[in-house]
């Protein structure tokens, strides 16, 4: 049986990364994907559970070097959302932390790939109606075009709103190619949202990159054409995966999804000019 993903960690030379599950998500498939039918998930009945949906993972990721201890993304928070495409139901993340051996206090940089929902949710908590960040030593970053996008009144807020307001006047911009920390850079992969971005991370001639919400499912690697409604500009995802596929294709080169079920750590491998995703 599919099941969202559990705790796993990959050691990158002397890099370690660390998936720390928050929950899960289910989609209804052709409502995710809402140019595919019925027939095209026949040969995926893999990733589906036993209703027919389709099982996601949520969390965030440590990577801890030498000298810093980086939070990716602050996953969902203790809350539960359900609505005609998916269920979302985290909370679990501060509990899984530390049993992976860290406490808030340990995390001295944070960086978004997006501001979604389920990616933003535990930045901050509500004690006695104020707000106080989850993870207080930390500095906060993401890629300017994704904060910028807020500049706009009109920009779709819900689930947001509270992590905007505790880090206005603290967050910190980045661009594309930049060292988020040594051994870490950023890179701009726009479609999800305009300012969507991946991390690549490297040590020695290994590889990880972390792509935040490129793929939603691993059957996206194999039909990175499909349309994915959650995207803000749906050819533009579908250039960023295309060429994405490339980067992931590369030798000793790992990809880390957000929601990938079983395990968000894999490898891309080619045969016949066909790409296939292999677990890790």
């Amino acid at each position: 049986m599919v099941n969202a993903a559990s705790s796993q960690k990959l050691t990158l030379g002397d890099i370690h990364i660390t998936f720390i599950p928050d929950g899960s998500v289910l989609f209804e498939p052709t409502g995710l994907l809402p140019t595919t039918t019925t027939q095209d998930w026949q040969g995926y009945q893999s990733l589906l559970n036993e209703q027919g949906k389709l099982v996601g993972s949520m969390g965030a990721y440590i990577v801890q070097t030498a000298n810093h201890t980086l939070l990716v993304d602050t996953a969902y928070g203790d809350k539960h959302a359900e609505d005609d495409i998916l269920t979302l139901h985290g909370g679990a993340l501060l509990t899984n932390l530390r049993q992976a051996g860290f406490e808030p206090d340990d995390i001295d940089v944070v960086f978004f790939t997006h501001f979604h929902t389920d990616h933003v949710g535990w930045t901050s908590q509500r004690k006695d109606g104020q707000l106080s960040l989850t993870f207080p030593r930390a500095r906060f970053l993401t890629r300017h075009a994704e904060w910028q996008r807020f500049d706009d009144p009109a920009t779709y807020r819900e689930g947001v709103a509270d992590t905007l307001a505790v880090l206005t006047g603290r967050i910190e911009l980045l661009e594309d190619g930049d060292e988020l920390i040594p051994g870490v850079k950023v890179r701009a992969t726009p479609g999800h949202t305009s300012g969507h971005s991946a991390l690549v991370i490297s040590s020695g001639s290994a590889r990880a990159i972390i792509l935040g919400d490129i793929f939603h499912s691993t059957i996206q690697l194999e039909h990175p054409d499909w349309t994915n409604i959650y995207d803000w500009d749906a050819e533009l995802a579908k250039q960023t995966r295309r060429q994405m596929l490339q980067e992931l294709a590369q030798p000793a080169t790992i990809g880390i999804g957000a929601h990938f079920s079983t395990s968000v750590f894999g490898r891309l491998l080619t045969q016949d000019n066909i790409y296939q995703w292999q677990l890790l």
